[in-house]
């Protein structure tokens, strides 16, 4: 059984959580704050002293929010092209679990299972990989759990 080779588990896939809500009305705040102060120091006299604060405080707002903005939406991209990419190479394998162990994740300590798992199929070398899950207790030592990998990459997912 060839260890040496490392799995790399696929992006998540966005969606529409109550987070991602939160987040990207943020980033809709942000990104109308900015705008916003530089059309303030433009239409209103602020004073001499504060103009300048009004306009770089604006700027660093619009640069800021496009940026973050733009982050998003790039990681996104390269999320869904990630999946896409498995759906049309990938191949069906099986991952057997040979480590599972319970850590904690995230400021408010949220449980999660560390499982370390060696991936085998036809036509996919045999790999070992990592994945970090909060569906605690799902991944027992010795379980089979069917995963979709893309062959060339070791990309992988768990199967639906």
């Amino acid at each position: 059984m060839t260890r040496d080779l490392e799995g790399k588990e696929a992006p998540e896939r966005p969606a529409f959580t109550g987070f991602g809500c939160l987040m990207g009305f943020f980033m809709t705040v942000m990104a109308l704050i900015g705008p916003a102060l530089l059309w303030i120091s433009t239409h209103f006299d602020p004073g001499d002293d504060d103009r300048l604060v009004v306009i770089a405080m604006g700027t660093v707002f619009t640069i800021g929010a496009l940026a973050a903005v733009g982050s998003h939406l790039w990681q996104n991209a390269k999320a869904r092209e990630a999946h896409r990419a498995l759906d049309r190479k990938g191949v069906r394998a099986t991952a057997e679990v040979v480590a599972s162990k319970r850590i904690w994740v995230g400021e408010v300590s949220t449980p999660a299972d560390d499982v370390d798992l060696v991936v085998t199929g036809e036509g996919v070398l045999t790999f070992s990989a990592r994945l970090v899950t909060e569906e605690v207790g799902r991944f027992e030592k010795g379980t089979l759990v069917p995963v979709d990998v893309d062959p060339r990459t070791f990309l992988f997912r768990l199967a639906d």
